[in-house]
């Protein structure tokens, strides 16, 4: 999505279709008779309910078809995806430049050198500039991910969707205003963009809307594919976006990329209008007949009341340990985004316009990985001919092996981009980086088999929250180990990734003390017998109101 891929993207597996596909974005409200919603009944008997924001958009053209839906909700992922490539690499140059002729006491109609821009001290201020910014955008999008999920859920997934890239492309022009005025602002007022943040959720919220509209109208059989189709269509636009900004910049420089940028967060905002509302779709298959209007503090309450229960979810060591390695492999993604364009360019002394290929390659790779060399090697593993020593009997224990290998690797691959002293070296130890990387979907499965399937969307809400949480403080420590490598000087300036290192070797440790579950979690049945208990709950409330 805009600006930086969320970890929450990784999700595109079979576990995660299956858990998203039994609950809408949060709690869902009972639906409302025909009078109180204005529904009409077809000849037929299939009972239709109208949006209540569908007299504003009557004008605009809707494409009713579920293929076509489907494929319109590719292209907007593909799109607003596209925009972090060309925000991060022109925004990352732009107030390089603004800090560097601070530095030199430069106006903007003097001509100054790149090069002269990498000292450590402007670098140094330029890596802590958007440490901070990341951190505040990840603070505001956690604290406001929960009303606006409950606002998507009572007035429809396109309204707060495009709500939500509306703020985030408010965000991006306030950084442009900076960026402009940067002879009168301070390029620290860029730490006011959060602000925007408030007016959408973010990220979190984008995903989850996006997740929620696929499960709207997709069959249960077919769900499984349009989460990865999803999830690939996010990575293509994370792919050929950073190469596309450095051919661009190279000819006029980083504005008109950031210009780009903006619109690519924006348009989609308008684009999903194409489509009609999911959530109404949502409705017409739901046939449980409860009555009963609920007010947004009932809906507040109630997710409240489910985010404390699901506290229950991890009272075993291995999901508290699966909560603690999501916390820590956010480091893995932010080391390869914006930070990445920085340190290759400091570090090698290349234009920050080139370094786009950089990320463009890591991206290739990591499709690569992802969408054919692991899947084949994953289920090669499981087959009766592979040999003996490679040989993995179940799926489940496949899936902890594959996960210890992917923090290992990321390990190794990590030291390599620290020890790197040539461009070549550390493209190469990116390369070997995507293998690491790929591995987090293993993880996520994992996770599943200490939870019933009624409690896998409690589970995963959790976790993305945790992932998006954790920026908090992974960005900033990224800048101070950067800061601290550049002033102790020569291979000590690889820091930042010796300390990434580190990280994986804990998270390695870490996995050591997962233990598979001996037998399945508490039946479904259980669960089931749970939330009729939770419904029956909210009737007899109602009854009593």
């Amino acid at each position: 999505m805009p600006a930086q891929s969320p970890p929450g993207e990784q999700y595109g597996d079979d576990d995660f279709a299956e858990s998203v596909e039994r609950t809408p974005l949060l709690p869902a409200a009972p639906k409302s008779s025909s009078s109180a919603t204005g529904s009409h009944t077809h000849g037929t008997g299939h009972q239709e309910i109208v949006s209540p924001i569908e007299p504003r958009i009557d004008a605009v053209p809707i494409l009713q078809r579920p293929g076509v839906i489907i494929v319109i909700l590719y292209i907007i992922v593909f799109v607003a995806s596209a925009s972090g490539g060309f925000q991060n690499i022109s925004m990352t140059r732009i107030f390089e430049d603004i800090l560097c002729r601070r530095y030199y006491n430069r106006g903007n109609d003097e001509p100054i050198d790149e090069e002269m821009c990498k000292i450590d001290a402007i670098q140094s201020d330029l890596a802590y500039l958007f440490a901070i910014q990341f951190s505040l955008n990840a603070g505001v999008s956690v604290l406001t991910a929960l009303p606006w999920g409950i606002a998507a859920d009572k007035i429809g997934r396109r309204v707060i969707f495009a709500i939500g890239l509306i703020g985030m492309g408010m965000a991006l022009l306030w950084i442009m205003v900076v960026g402009w005025f940067s002879q009168t602002l301070s390029p620290r007022m860029v730490w006011l963009s959060p602000i925007a943040y408030l007016l959408g959720g973010g990220n979190p919220v984008l995903l989850a809307t996006i997740n929620s509209m696929v499960v709207d109208i997709v069959p249960e059989s077919e769900r499984s594919g349009s989460f990865m189709r999803v999830h690939g269509a996010s990575m293509v636009g994370n792919l050929i976006s950073p190469a596309l900004a450095s051919i661009l910049m190279a000819s006029t420089g980083p504005w008109p990329p950031i210009t780009l940028a903006f619109f690519l967060t924006t348009l989609p905002a308008f684009a999903i209008f194409l489509i009609p509302e999911t959530l109404k779709l949502k409705r017409q298959s739901d046939d449980n007949g409860l009555s009963g209007g609920r007010t947004f503090k009932a809906d507040l309450a109630e997710t409240l009341r489910e985010l404390k229960k699901s506290v229950t979810i991890f009272s075993s060591t291995s999901t508290i340990i699966i909560l603690l390695i999501t916390m820590l492999q956010l480091s893995l993604v932010q080391s390869t985004l914006q930070f990445l364009s920085q340190f290759a360019s400091k570090r090698y002394h290349i234009p920050i316009a080139q370094t786009g290929y950089i990320q463009s390659t890591y991206g290739a790779a990591f499709i690569a990985v992802s969408f054919f060399i692991l899947p084949f090697v994953s289920s090669a593993v499981l087959r009766p001919g592979a040999p003996a020593f490679l040989r993995i009997h179940d799926d489940k224990r496949r899936d902890l092996v594959f996960s210890r290998a992917s923090y290992l690797v990321s390990t190794v691959a990590a030291f390599i981009l620290g020890l790197s002293t040539s461009l070549p070296m550390f493209i190469f130890g990116l390369t070997i980086l995507a293998f690491g990387a790929s591995g987090e979907g293993f993880l996520k499965s994992i996770a599943t088999l200490y939870v019933t399937t009624t409690q896998r969307t409690r589970l995963f809400t959790i976790l993305g929250l945790a992932a998006f949480a954790s920026d908090l403080w992974v960005s900033p420590a990224l800048a101070a180990l950067f800061s601290l490598g550049m002033r102790l000087g020569g291979i000590w300036i690889g820091l930042p990734y010796f300390g990434l290192s580190v990280l994986c070797v804990v998270m390695f440790s870490l996995s050591l003390f997962l233990d598979l579950p001996s037998s399945p979690m508490a039946s479904e049945e259980s669960d089931f017998d749970e939330t009729l208990d939770v419904e029956s709950r909210h009737i007899r409330n109602r009854q009593a109101a």
